[in-house]
């Protein structure tokens, strides 16, 4: 049996929920899973638990932080009497912070992902505590050889570092969810959170550029944030009301249907370590090479380890460049399909889950 303990789950989206999810299921298939997950959202939540209820069983936790935390581990102990358990996975060191010791003095090995984000901090009492749960695992599989480096820092046996790329869901065996419209060609695609460090906002400014020579470009931001307000507000200012779309926060189906009418994936990610901020790899930008889109992203964190520079996309050293790599690539069609060709070769050679799953699985058996 194993055991995973996450507070990054759907129904909530993001990269990491994204990847819990892919992970707990594909494990699913291989051994009876149970999943210890926050509650979210109680019907959302439900209508995940129910379409997955063959694969894995769930258990959602709600309430306070504090006591939800505590009511979690309390259950996953009366487990550790009760069960034969192979192995704990976490999606982090935060979800093992309180159960360390126990899970160690019951010799249940403890594997423990690693992304990059949460690595980060400012404060040395926080940094040492990281430290100590690193050290208390068994393994810790970080995401990139980048969030390797960054693990590396933090604990003494530098051997118990594995490094394993997350899969990607290929969208292209399910149905595409037509309700959002599609204007204008060609069309670029950015699918995150709307925040500052994803650089939505440099985007926008070569896409006002770039409007000068393709009148009918689309720009589609997918994604909710903090930064919403802020881009709607350049939109508007610049005349790009007809050339921008905001789609909000897509599912799969969605998803599908965006990477249909596709011609670019770009995330230009900003290097914020600063303010505990950075890209340990980029999932979306392997959904994208499913359908043959390669990708334009910044030298920033893992990214090159996802997207390889003049072979599945570009990446780009500084802001400043992004207009002239997006134009390149715009004008040269030619070039533009190679690099979408090998996107796509790539990402169905080594970003199936069927073939994701299997290093996991490798790395917990080593």
């Amino acid at each position: 049996m194993y055991i995973i303990l996450t507070q990054c789950f759907p129904s909530r989206f993001g990269g990491i929920e994204s990847l819990v999810s892919n992970l707990a299921l594909n494990l699913g298939k291989k051994n009876n899973t149970i999943v210890f997950a926050d509650q979210h959202h109680i019907l959302r939540d439900s209508i995940y638990d129910n379409q997955h209820k063959d694969l894995i069983s769930i258990r959602r936790f709600g309430g306070i932080k504090f006591f939800r935390r505590r009511k979690k581990i309390k259950e996953l102990k009366l487990f550790i009497q009760s069960q034969k358990i192979e192995c704990v996975i976490a999606d982090t060191w935060k979800s093992i912070e309180l159960c360390i010791e126990d899970l160690n003095a019951n010799n249940i090995p403890v594997i423990c992902l690693a992304h990059g984000n949460e690595l980060f901090s400012n404060n040395a009492h926080k940094t040492e505590r990281i430290s100590s749960i690193l050290n208390k695992t068994s393994i810790i599989i970080a995401n990139s050889n980048f969030t390797a480096d960054l693990v590396k820092q933090l604990v003494g046996k530098k051997e118990k570092i594995k490094v394993v790329y997350p899969g990607a869901i290929d969208l292209r065996s399910i149905e595409p969810d037509t309700s959002i419209q599609i204007k204008g060609k060609p069309n670029l695609l950015t699918l995150s959170r709307l925040e500052k460090r994803k650089g939505h906002i440099f985007i926008l400014q070569a896409v006002k550029r770039l409007k000068k020579q393709f009148p009918n470009i689309n720009y589609i931001i997918a994604g909710e944030g903090s930064e919403k307000n802020t881009l709607q507000q350049f939109v508007k200012k610049n005349d790009l009301n007809n050339n921008v779309s905001f789609v909000g926060i897509v599912n799969n189906q969605q998803k599908r249907q965006l990477f249909e009418h596709s011609t670019l994936m770009v995330m230009p990610t900003l290097d914020e370590r600063q303010n505990r901020s950075i890209e340990g790899f980029g999932i979306a930008y392997l959904e994208a090479a499913f359908f043959g889109i390669p990708s334009v992203a910044s030298k920033v964190g893992g990214t090159p380890e996802a997207v390889l520079h003049e072979n599945t996309g570009i990446i780009i050293d500084s802001h400043s460049q992004l207009f002239e790599a997006l134009n390149d690539l715009l004008v040269d069609n030619n070039k533009l399909i190679n690099l979408g060709d090998n996107a796509k070769k790539r990402a169905e050679k080594l970003f199936t889950w069927d073939k994701v799953v299997n290093n996991y699985l490798s790395a917990l058996e080593n």
